[in-house]
């Protein structure tokens, strides 16, 4: 690998959000920004962020019209949490909570076959 190309590398990733989802189809952002810096895969892969397309462009080289372009806000998909992580007991009631929601609309539509029926 060129030193030009792990500087491309270098620069693509430090350009992403590092949130290594995967949405773009590899397993993390890294991988993608080699991907892209080989020309395997498009500059406009990252789901987190697309409008990150346009500057990774800009460091490959490639000419994209710009036309009707500008930059808005995002909110990843998968924001990197923020506090305390919580605890496998207040994890196991929130799941206990919602099992229960989910019963009672099971029963709710069982009930209505039986009226039907």
């Amino acid at each position: 690998m060129a030193v030009a190309n792990k500087d491309k590398i270098k620069q693509i990733y430090a350009t992403l959000p590092q949130l290594n989802c995967g949405l773009c189809g590899y397993e993390n952002c890294g991988q993608f920004a080699v991907a892209v810096a080989e020309e395997k895969a498009s500059p406009f892969g990252c789901r987190q962020n697309p409008w990150v397309g346009y500057n990774i462009s800009e460091i490959i080289g490639m000419r994209v019209p710009v036309f009707g372009y500008q930059q808005r806000f995002y909110q990843p998909i998968f924001a990197p949490r923020s506090g305390p992580l919580p605890s496998l007991e207040s994890l196991g009631k929130e799941v206990g909570e919602l099992l229960k929601g989910i019963d009672n609309i099971l029963n709710r539509i069982e009930n209505l076959g039986k009226k039907k029926a």
